[in-house]
């Protein structure tokens, strides 16, 4: 069972994707912040990492570059209210990016594509 970590200060969408993936058969955790989301990847082994930027404290940023360090094995996709090239820029060499006002179906092709993709260091 692949393992997704939901980081994202917005309850109404961590909700949702939690309870989405679920019914598709994926263990979840959820973070509302930077700190909270390293202490899981920590203590558990997540192979995506659906990632805000935008968040109090740290940011998605923050994190991911703590990711470079020492959650190479982990595929992130941001997920934001940023434009994709904007996201792009903030967050450079994620594997995918997530407009959270397109449909929500894309983001889950997207996680399925990150799940089935051959592991892929962090960049």
């Amino acid at each position: 069972m692949k393992q997704i970590l939901i980081v994202d200060d917005e309850k109404r969408m961590t909700r949702l994707y939690e309870y989405i993936l679920t019914q598709k058969g994926y263990k979840t955790f959820v973070a509302d912040s930077a700190n909270d989301a390293n202490e899981i990847l920590k203590k558990e082994k997540v192979d995506v990492v659906l990632l805000d930027i935008n968040m109090p404290g740290a940011g998605g940023d923050d994190l991911y570059g703590v990711m470079k360090l020492f959650h190479q094995e982990v595929k992130v996709i941001i997920s934001s209210v940023l434009p994709i090239g904007r996201q792009k820029q903030l967050v450079p060499g994620a594997t995918a990016y997530y407009d959270k006002s397109q449909a929500i179906e894309m983001l889950f092709s997207k996680i399925v594509k990150a799940c089935t993709e051959s592991p892929i260091a962090v960049k």
